[in-house]
Parts: structure tokens; sequence; C-alpha cells
């Protein structure tokens, strides 16, 4: 394992912001505009946790949004936030990222996702475009941690 890794690895939390095509109802339920990719933040975890162990890569916490927010559901619902002040903590969030992921081949639709995505460009955040999970998309994306970190250290 490379020195830059094994120092990088022992200190630091590498945090992935999880961008993808999700809609809000009337009633502030999400919903996910891909279907096939229903535990995809699960199964992106499988693999940080695979590459930690095999490559000695540091810990990662991926934030799901939608997935990790029943107070930010509740509230829009009761109407305490708006789909803006929503979008304004997310890109708080994104702001402590070392990365955003943009799945779904650049299906990213609804205002709040576009400017999430271009709050992390202007934020010089490195974005990772993951079209789907296929094999060649898992390993470019390690690929891409691996060049972040070297970057960073």
């Amino acid at each position: 394992m490379p020195d830059w890794i094994n120092s990088t690895a022992l200190n630091t939390t590498f945090n992935i912001y999880l961008l993808y095509p999700t809609n809000r109802d009337d009633e502030g339920n999400f919903y996910r505009l891909l279907r096939n990719y229903g535990n995809i933040g699960i199964e992106l975890q499988a693999y940080l946790i695979d590459w930690e162990k095999m490559d000695g890569l540091p810990k990662s916490y991926l934030y799901v949004p939608a997935d990790h927010e029943l107070f930010i559901h509740r509230a829009y619902k009761d109407k305490l936030l708006t789909k803006e002040q929503i979008t304004s903590i997310n890109c708080k969030i994104i702001e402590e990222c070392n990365l955003l992921i943009n799945f779904g081949n650049g299906a990213a639709v609804g205002e709040n996702l576009v400017s999430e995505l271009k709050y992390a460009q202007q934020e010089k955040i490195p974005i990772y475009s993951m079209p789907d999970l296929s094999p060649m998309a898992i390993q470019s994306l390690r690929l891409a941690i691996k060049l972040i970190l070297k970057a960073e250290g």
C-alpha cells in the first residue's frame, strides 16, 4: 500500500454526498426516479467498507439525502421548512464533503438537484458522474477516490 494512502487513511474520514434523481410529492414524501436502484446507498457503502479493508482507504461516510432525513421530511410536511431551505441545508452538508457522486447518467432533475450540483461545482468539490452500478463504474469510483486522496495528501 502506498505511504500516502496509509498516512491519509489513519487521519481522515472521507465524506461523500450522493446526488441522485428524486422528487417530492405534495405530502413531502420523497420517491426515487431510478426505480432499479432502490438500495443504492447500501450498495455503495458496502463497496466503501470493502475498499477500506482491502486498500487501506480511509473510513467513508456516505450521505444519502432523502434516506437520512426523517426530520427534514417531517419539517417539510408540517410546512416548517421550504424546499429552498432544505436545499440550503444540503449545500452546507456538501461543503463538508470530499466528493459528490452524481448518480444516474446525468439524470439529475429537479431544481434542488441542479442547485446542489452547481453548488458543488462552485465550491470546487470533486464530482464523479456515475451512470450505474456496473463493475466499470464501481472501479472508476474507486480510482476517483484514490486520486482525490492523493491530491489531498
